[in-house]
């Protein structure tokens, strides 16, 4: 009889076998959520799933003889885009599972066979995953849909960090991102600090942090995925700042802290100061005027270092000056040389000093602008210019005789009322000259002498044509 069960047993077997081969899986439905006690455990325990879980529903009433659904449960662990892992290889604890509800024990002890399994394949870091209660076969320990029948399951998520994970999908990661306006302020300056929270729609404030020291005066409320804070309190030295977010609903987001950005607050490693201690600035270098004298100083040099100073390609002589104990190193006096060509020059000096940010300096720059040019201003009454208003022009109707006066045959261009005579200026103004004048007067000289040769020929003719008789008129009519 018992070799005849046996036979049985084997041939089952290898009817499930033959049907898990030759079937599709049908997709698994989830019909509900179990619950976990404890809720919470440590992925490095030896189990780390234990304690007990309670069935919202009994298993599925399907029978392939000689397979049933409803004795056996396994759990598995599901991370998204992942294929299922056993967590928990046949729990058979208060089976058959044909009840409204079920509460089973997860321990070893309750479930004569279960296999624990290594988690590590499917839980790899933190995050959310979900588990699944299936109800599987008693031979194979496999679920309907591996026999091409409906499938249910029951799920339930956890959350992953560390070590550590507990019931429920927990708070969603957030990030945030910290920059600053200025990496190398000066002493006083402002800062604005502005933390990037993603994503944006998480809620909650951030605390800006100078090591562990809080700016400003207290956190700053998260809007649109951003906060800011401007501050002017950080002091000469190096800053390491971050901004730190805290959710205002822990169960929803999580928490998150920027990486450090470093902040270096010093003075200038170069200045150019006037006479009275201000700072000059400008761009490649202040404006100077030649002849002008200024302070330069420079910091990052070495204690007690003396330095020579000189103009770039000019061999102007300048005085040395040696830092003091805080590597400063001061030309209280420099006089730009009165013969500096216009446009960018540089004041150079050996050796070289290194500031806190690294950077080498030996050199400073500045501008000398073109040399200005003085036009002589025309003057108000210019001699020689002639007025705009002459007092003695001629006018339309002049008072003289402006026709001369002739005495035995002799013209002589005497004017009467402007006492001129051949043109020369008449006393009070000037009166017109030059090639107008002499024009018109020479085109009357010769209109005159022609007129007097034509009426001289025209008299010659005459007479000679009566002498010879070219001239007849005829007889005068009665």
């Amino acid at each position: 009889m018992a070799a005849i069960m046996a036979a049985c047993a084997v041939l089952a077997m290898g009817v499930v076998a033959l049907v898990a081969a030759q079937s599709q899986p049908a997709r698994a439905a989830d019909v509900g959520t179990f619950t976990m006690t404890p809720s919470s455990g440590k992925l490095s325990d030896p189990q780390p799933i234990a304690g007990s879980i309670e069935i919202p529903g009994a298993c599925p009433d399907i029978t392939l003889d000689p397979l049933n659904f409803n004795s056996v449960l396994n759990l598995y662990v599901v991370k998204e885009g992942s294929p299922a892992g056993v967590a928990l290889w046949g729990i058979t604890n208060s089976a058959p599972y044909t009840e409204a509800t079920s509460t089973v024990s997860l321990a070893a002890a309750d479930n004569p066979g279960m296999e624990v399994r290594g988690l590590s394949d499917q839980i790899t870091g933190d995050g959310t995953y979900e588990l699944r209660l299936q109800c599987v076969d008693q031979f194979a320990l496999q679920p309907p849909d591996q026999y091409g029948l409906p499938s249910d399951h029951w799920s339930q998520k956890i959350t992953v960090t560390g070590d550590n994970w507990v019931v429920g999908e927990g708070a969603e990661t957030t990030t945030v991102a910290l920059t600053t306006s200025l990496n190398e302020p000066e002493p006083g300056k402002d800062v604005k600090l502005t933390a990037t929270v993603t994503p944006a729609e998480a809620t909650g404030t951030v605390t800006f942090l100078d090591g562990a020291t809080t700016l400003g005066t207290g956190p700053v409320t998260v809007a649109n995925g951003k906060a800011e804070l401007t501050t002017s309190t950080l002091a000469k030295g190096y800053h390491d700042l971050v901004a730190r977010f805290t959710p205002a609903n822990a169960a929803e987001w999580g928490s998150s802290e920027s990486e450090p950005v470093r902040v270096t607050v010093s003075e200038p490693a170069v200045e150019i100061q006037d006479e009275d201690g201000q700072r000059l600035t400008g761009t490649p270098g202040p404006e100077l005027e030649r002849g002008q004298k200024v302070k330069v100083i420079v910091r990052g040099c070495e204690a007690g270092a003396a330095h020579s100073m000189s103009l770039v390609n000019r061999e102007d002589s300048f005085p040395s000056a040696t830092a003091d104990a805080d590597g400063v190193v001061t030309w209280n006096s420099l006089t730009v040389p009165e013969d500096m060509v216009a446009g960018t020059a540089s004041w150079t000096w050996t050796p070289s000093c290194t500031y806190l940010n690294g950077a080498t300096v030996n050199a400073v720059s500045f501008t000398v602008a073109e040399p200005s040019s003085e036009s002589p201003s025309p003057s108000d009454d210019p001699s020689g210019d002639p007025s705009d208003d002459p007092t003695d022009d001629p006018t339309d109707d002049p008072t003289g005789d402006t026709s001369g006066t002739t005495d035995g045959g002799t013209t002589s261009g005497t004017t009467d009322g402007g006492s001129s005579t051949g043109g020369d200026s008449t006393t009070g103004g000037t009166s017109p000259t030059g090639g107008l004048a002499s024009t018109g007067s020479q085109i009357a000289l010769f209109s005159g002498i022609g007129a007097v040769v034509l009426v001289t020929a025209g008299f010659v003719f005459v007479r000679f044509g009566r002498r010879n008789g070219l001239l007849n008129f005829g007889d005068p009519r009665p």
